[in-house]
C-alpha cells in the first residue's frame, strides 16, 4: 500500500474555545507559535484520527510538524503517512471539520510538561 505525500491542513486558530470537559481556554497567536515550536514528531507524534478517541484508535495519518501561518493567523499541521482510503474519504467531504486535541500544560501524560502539546488531530 502506497501512502500519499504530506499535506498542510489548518487545525487551529487563535481565540476562545470550550474543551470537551467544559473548560474555557483562550489561545493567542503566541500560544500557537509555542505549540508549533514545542512539537517533536520523533519523541511524541500526534496521530490523525476519526473523532476524538480516548485511546488506541488507529492513526489514519501522522503530524510531521506544525507551523503558524502569520498571514492567515492559523496553526497548520503538516501530515504524512496518510492512508489512501482516508485521503479519499476526506477529499469526498466525509470529514468536513478538523479539531486539534491538546495536552494541557499540567497533564501528567503531557510529553512536554508546562506547555500545550498536540495530542491528536480529530477529523
Amino acid at each position: 500500500m502506497i501512502k500519499s505525500a504530506t499535506r498542510k491542513i489548518e487545525v487551529f486558530r487563535p481565540g476562545k474555545f470550550v474543551a470537551m470537559n467544559g473548560v474555557e481556554c483562550d489561545f493567542t497567536a503566541d500560544d500557537l507559535r509555542a505549540i508549533a515550536a514545542a512539537y517533536d514528531p520523533l519523541a511524541a507524534p500526534a496521530p490523525g484520527v476519526i473523532g476524538h478517541p480516548k485511546t488506541d484508535d488507529p492513526a489514519w495519518c501522522w503530524a510531521k510538524g506544525f507551523s503558524y501561518d502569520e498571514d492567515g493567523q492559523r496553526l497548520l499541521a503538516e501530515v504524512g503517512e496518510i492512508e489512501p482510503a482516508f485521503a479519499e474519504a476526506v477529499a469526498e467531504g466525509r470529514y468536513k471539520k478538523i479539531s486539534l486535541s491538546l495536552f494541557p500544560p499540567s497533564a501528567a501524560s503531557n510529553p512536554k510538561p508546562g506547555q500545550w502539546y498536540p495530542r491528536h488531530i480529530g477529523f
